[in-house]
């Protein structure tokens, strides 16, 4: 450093008569004087300043120049000498307190200013870090100096070029933490840093002032503000005693529309008035500038005008009176406006003293959002978490009311077809180029954020060239100016006052704000409720009181809201709903009336994602009514079933809705279609169903033919009626006078079934559950807390998001098959046929909407069950006949005696059909004596009736001309001319098939059996011999191709072990390789979080394949689940080796947990021994696997330890030659892992044959 430079800069000069003596005098201070003597290396400050030490006024430390800076700069902003005293120490404890580098006093001795002096850079920073976890040294120089120092600082400076620059954090003190330990002192500090106040050119000396901010100088929220502001905002309320913490959040939702109304409306340069402006304000002016903010913002994004008296009203209105009457009638008036519970009354609020106490508060809290800046034109991700945690944890939630998590707004948006909504609408060249959308009970208003975002995206990815000029236009404006298109496309309405405005700060938080949020009523008049505007106020004129302007309605309704209708009665009557008469004035049902009103918004072919609660699917009265509305003018595409950990205030079941609407048409004309054939009899074509009458009869009035069900709608029911169990529960719960009466109603009834199940019938319906407990929480992806400092909602998994963690949806793919939003997504463009993944099966799963209506019971309550019990386990346009019905034998196999010694014939075991096809090098012999009847014919399908149940069902062909005799324990089906072998072959490996026989399943000690009966009894479609001879055409070609994958499989896997069987084995394992032991308990590591398990199951045996689908708790963890894998490693499992169950993982994901069962094998050098080729060795070796062999055990679970591995013998190529080997391997593994795809992949081509066939 130098020193010369540096105080030349400060201004000091050479002292006349001295040597080695510079100096400088302030004029202002009677010409005081400051020298410095390089002579003694000495700073002398003169004899007005107090130093209590010398250890700051000599050359040994860079700090102590920082202090002469320091020094120089408070003179010359007017502090006086004599004010100052550095190294100021006070009593503590036995002895002193460390020493404070500069404390300024008042004139009457007491600390004003309490400066700490750092070196610019890292220790500077290191103490400003230290004085935010827990005070500092300053904050105990504070609470040692008694609590009297308005001001702690501290400060860094340093000299660039020809300036000095420094740098200071200061902290205000409040007169509420003057007092108390360090301790207390922290915890109420509001953990706030100003940066300007003390040495800015608009300050005097002791009168602290801040600068007011800009727009321009707020800052960007960050991940760890969002956190940081929602616990401050908790610590200010608990150290200010709030006790209404509901009241209190919703107050600080009234901050920030005050907040964004002022960041909208402030221009570049203005000082913004959300801002507590130290020095200037006190809290009357303030809070009086906030009402002002306040009743603006309510104007302008609300519509709304806010009752109230301003100081430019009071000008206007007493502009004749004097001034000391005005200023007294003003300060009157003032205190009305605000010694009361106005709008920022986060404490009671009642008269002086308790307005000074709440402003404090309100002043707090100001003070902590101030600086930074809410209002984007774009997502802001970490305000939208912020918004979340007050959302989740603090809003009181008032009757019916249930906030959606935004994942569950998320996965219903991703749900719908947007894509496609979009193509269309732009397309279009009458001028509505977006989808209209509505969220009737907007709430927080996530689905209107949310839809925005997945809008503006599309919008962002639009090749504008690809449109006519206008709406190129659009397009190009709205890529640029996001969500500027909302104003007009998208519609909220909230009746709650609060919500409403919360869902509008919510907007601005999302990064929005832009959107129609009404405060109103959802369930309002069209055309007289004055609040509605826009597309609101149209009604179609069809008698329906329908509106129908909207393609899309998203919502989660109010439910259960107690005698709501007693006070709605200003916004609608039964002139708006056909249920209102269904209700009574103590009814609940609110629900109820929204699914009418969706049916009124959206136009035909309009779609929708409701939540409802899961009563609206079973319970009766209204809500059979409800379930008449949806069965009658809309398609059921989906029902997704959400538990109790789904929402977090409420216990209760929900499901979602998708909906699409059909023409008020359409149900009226099926009834007339309907009507006729009950007078006619003529069971003609509706909707496109041919003979529906008979599809009824065969679906519901099950072993009844269409001929006996006639001779019931004739009123003259034959004997086989009169015995069906569905006349029978009709006689027994009718009541009627005669017969003829009974006739009469049981037509009625009748009538109703056939024409839901007209309506009904070409729907299929995904259905998605997120299952119950831990199952739903890594569903969902997860979870919510009340856990003080951890509340809101959470990710499941430790260090993901929940987009990372969730099974709902994708956030980045909209055609992800595990996720369960994909399969909805499909269905609503008509694909119900897609394979489901298999960590899916769980959660999804596709029904024929018939099959969840009950048809069967003596009323017809129009009830939705989701637990699905089909009468076809393949829906198909063709008939559906019982097995029995198709073959000409099914019967089991003959005991023999079975050998492996050849002679005699052949017979079947059920290792035969092990593969899915019929093994002939998996028989055994038999030399008993058998008939010709025991032989198997070309085209026998064998099905395995006796076994463990998850290879119930398990199925070959028999399709060759060698006599095999029919072996015990496989039943053999012979087809009769109805249906083609190889037909019915591919209907039974079906996997819907497969676990339709398992429902059956008679379970017993080791294993489990299917009874004939119940096999016998199962439908199955059978179209004509043609058209099964088409789909056996295409399945051959199909399983042509996984012969000669096979056969490819076969020849790659040769030339691997050739190549590794052609090395010698010359080296120990532990000559190159360490097993690595690392372990760490999951419980400890993970707790209630989750974790991946890999055990012996998860590695494919003999196909290296590691499966990552086990996702277990840590406080769960099976105590095997200890070993930590590193990457390039080898994995062997020690247990029953010669099922290789091997791997090789190249990278190990996060919080990947191996069974103590695997040895973990990594290289000591890579450059010496890749670990891969270890891998290779393991899987292809024979000499290694004989090696294994020796040295398991006979016992009856064979294992090797970690000796035997050791001590194993390997080839020990050269590096070159290893590098080589392992590339040519890869190369060949390559090819043979395409062929295993295809092999995989021909389940699913078949069943899209059927699918097309059928």
């Amino acid at each position: 450093m130098d020193i010369k430079k540096y105080i030349a800069q400060l201004e000091f000069v050479p002292k006349d008569g001295t040597n080695g003596i510079y100096h400088k005098v302030y004029a202002k201070h009677n010409n005081y004087v400051i020298s410095i003597d390089f002579n003694t290396g000495h700073i002398e400050y003169g004899d007005k300043i107090i130093a209590e030490s010398k250890t700051t006024q000599n050359f040994s430390q860079p700090e102590n120049f920082v202090v002469l800076e320091c020094v120089d700069r408070l003179l010359i902003k007017g502090y006086k000498p004599q004010n100052i005293v550095l190294e100021k120490t006070w009593p503590s404890g036995h002895g002193t307190s460390g020493r404070l580098d500069i404390c300024v006093n008042r004139e009457d001795g007491t600390p004003y200013m309490l400066i700490e002096c750092k070196t610019f850079g890292k220790e500077y920073n290191k103490e400003l870090a230290r004085i935010h976890k827990d005070g500092g040294q300053l904050f105990t120089y504070f609470q040692l100096s008694g609590g009297k120092a308005d001001v702690l600082m501290l400060y860094a400076s340093e000299l660039k070029g020809n300036k000095f620059v420094y740098v200071n954090e200061i902290v205000k003190i409040e007169d509420d933490y003057r007092n108390g330990d360090v301790k207390d002192i922290y915890e109420k500090w509001n953990k706030l840093t100003k940066d300007n106040g003390i040495f800015d050119l608009w300050v005097q000396p002791y009168n602290f002032q801040s600068k007011a901010l800009t727009k321009e100088q707020l800052k960007e929220i960050k991940a760890e503000d969002s956190s940081f502001i929602f616990n401050r905002f908790l610590e200010i309320l608990r150290h200010n005693v709030v006790s209404d913490k509901g009241n209190a959040f919703n107050k600080i939702f009234t901050l920030f529309l005050c907040k964004v109304y002022d960041e909208t409306t402030t221009g570049e340069g203005e000082e913004l008035k959300f801002q507590w402006l130290e020095g200037r304000d006190n809290h009357v002016d303030f809070q009086l500038r906030l009402t002002d903010l306040y009743s603006k913002g309510m104007k302008k994004f609300l519509d709304r005008t806010v009752s109230d008296f301003n100081n430019e009203d009071f000008d206007k209105r007493c502009a004749n009176l004097n001034e000391d009457t005005k200023q007294y009638l003003l300060r009157e008036v003032n205190k009305l406006r605000l010694e009361k519970n106005n709008e920022f009354a986060i404490k009671e609020v009642y008269d002086n003293a308790s307005f000074e106490e709440n402003a404090k508060v309100v002043k707090e809290v100001v003070e902590l959002i101030q600086g930074y800046r809410i209002r984007y034109n774009k997502r802001q991700q970490y305000l939208s978490d912020f918004f979340e945690l007050l959302l989740t944890t603090g809003l009181k939630q008032e009757a019916g009311q249930y906030f959606t998590p935004v994942p569950i707004a998320q996965f219903i948006i991703k749900s719908l077809p947007l894509d496609s909504i979009m193509a269309e609408k732009l397309s279009r060249k009458d001028g509505e180029i977006l989808p209209y959308m509505i969220d009737y009970a907007a709430g927080s208003g996530h689905f209107i954020t949310e839809f925005m975002h997945e809008i503006q995206d599309i919008i962002n990815d639009c090749d504008t060239s690809k449109y006519i000029e206008e709406t190129r236009k659009h397009l190009v404006n709205w890529q640029n100016c996001h969500f500027d298109w909302a104003t007009d496309y998208v519609y909220g309405i909230e009746k709650d006052y609060r919500l409403v405005k919360v869902g509008k700060v919510g907007c601005y938080l999302h990064g929005d704000g832009l959107a129609n949020v009404i405060l109103s009523d959802g369930l309002a008049n069209f055309c007289n409720n004055k609040e509605y505007k826009g597309k609101l106020r149209k009604l179609v004129n069809d008698g329906q009181k329908d509106n129908q302007q909207f393609d899309i309605v998203l919502s989660n309704p109010p439910y259960s809201v107690s005698s709501f209708r007693q006070t709605t009665r200003d916004y609608y009557t039964e002139q708006d709903f056909e249920l209102y008469n269904s209700l009574t004035d103590n009814s609940s049902e609110i629900e109820c009336l929204f699914v009418e009103r969706t049916k009124q918004l959206l136009k035909d072919g309009g779609i929708a994602g409701i939540v409802l609660p899961s009563s609206m699917l079973s319970n009766s009265g209204v809500y059979t009514k409800a379930r008449e509305i949806i069965l009658q003018y809309f398609d059921i595409v989906a029902i997704a079933e959400l538990g109790s950990n789904t929402f977090m205030a409420t216990p209760i079941n929900t499901i979602v809705l998708f909906l699409r609407r059909r023409d008020n048409y359409f149900a009226t004309n099926t009834k007339v279609a309907v009507d006729a054939y009950f007078r006619t009899l003529n069971d003609v074509t509706i909707n496109g169903i041919e003979t529906p009458a008979s599809k009824y009869v065969a679906h519901v009035w099950e072993g009844l033919d269409y001929v006996d069900y006639v001779t019931l709608l004739q009123k003259s029911p034959n004997d086989k009626v009169k015995a069906h169990e569905i006349y029978s529960e009709y006689r027994k719960k009718i009541s009627a006078k005669n017969d003829a009466k009974l006739l009469e109603t049981i037509l009625s009834i009748e009538a109703e079934k056939l024409l839901y199940f007209v309506l009904a019938y070409p729907q299929k319906v995904v259905i998605v559950r997120s299952g119950e407990k831990d199952v739903e929480k890594r569903f969902l992806g997860y979870e919510f807390s009340n856990r003080r400092g951890n509340e809101g909602i959470h990710a499941m998994q430790r260090g993901k998001n929940i987009d990372e963690c969730t099974q709902l949806f994708d956030i980045n793919s909209k055609n992800n098959p595990e996720k369960a939003s994909t399969y909805i997504q499909q269905a609503f463009g008509g694909n119900y046929h897609s394979i489901i993944a298999e960590n899916m099966k769980p959660h999804v799963s596709r029904s024929a909407l018939i099959d969840m209506l009950a048809f069967d019971r003596d009323t017809y309550d129009k009830g939705i069950s989701l637990t699905v019990k089909k009468k076809v386990i393949v829906d198909s346009l063709y008939p559906q006949l019982k097995i029995a019905d198709l073959f000409i034998t099914i019967k089991n196999g003959k005991n023999v005696k079975q050998s492996d010694s050849i002679g005699g014939y052949r017979v079947s075991r059920i290792e035969s059909i092990a593969n899915a096809e019929f093994d002939i090098n998996a028989t055994k012999w038999t030399t008993d004596k058998v008939e010709e009847q025991d032989f198997l014919q070309n085209g026998d399908i064998l099905f395995s009736h006796i076994n463990s149940v998850k290879y119930l069902g398990k199925t070959g062909i028999f399709e060759s001309d060698e006599k095999v005799v029919h072996g015990i324990n496989l039943l053999r089906f012979r087809a009769n001319n109805l249906i083609i072998p190889k037909y019915a072959y591919a209907i039974f490996k079906l996997p819907v098939f497969m676990a339709e026989v398992q429902k059956y399943a008679i379970k017993a000690a080791n294993q489990a059996s299917v009874n004939i009966s119940n096999i016998k009894s199962i439908r199955i479609p059978v179209p004509p011999i043609d058209v099964q001879k088409l789909i056996v055409e295409e399945i051959d070609k199909i399983d042509k191709v996984v012969i000669d994958a096979k056969l490819l499989i076969d020849a790659k896997t040769s030339e691997i072990r050739t190549i590794i069987n052609n090395l010698d084995s010359t080296v120990c394992i532990k000559d190159y390789f360490d097993i690595n032991t690392n372990s760490l308990n999951p419980v400890n590591s993970f707790g209630n979080g989750y974790f991946t398990y890999i055990d012996i199951d998860s590695i494919g045996k003999g196909n290296g394949i590691i499966s990552y689908d086990k996702q277990i708790l840590g406080k769960d963890a099976p105590s095997r689940a200890r070993r930590v894998a590193l990457d390039k490693t080898t994995i062997v499992s020690t247990v029953r080796p010669y099922l290789k169950g091997f791997a090789y993982i190249e990278s190990v994901p996060d919080k990947t947990i191996f069974s103590t069962g695997f040895a973990l094998i990594k290289s000591q050098k890579e450059e010496s021994y890749i670990t891969k080729l270890l891998y290779f060795l393991f899987m292809f070796s024979d000499d290694l696997m004989k090696q294994m062999e020796v040295a398991m055990p006979k016992a009856a679970y064979p294992s090797i330890n970690k000796d035997d591995i050791d001590n194993f013998k390997i080839p020990m190529p050269s590096i070159d030659e290893q590098k080589r080997i392992v590339t040519q391997i890869e190369a060949l593994e390559s090819e043979i892992i395409k062929a295993r795809n295809l092999i995989e992949n021909a389940a699913s081509k078949k069943q899209v044959i059927l699918d097309k066939y059928l």
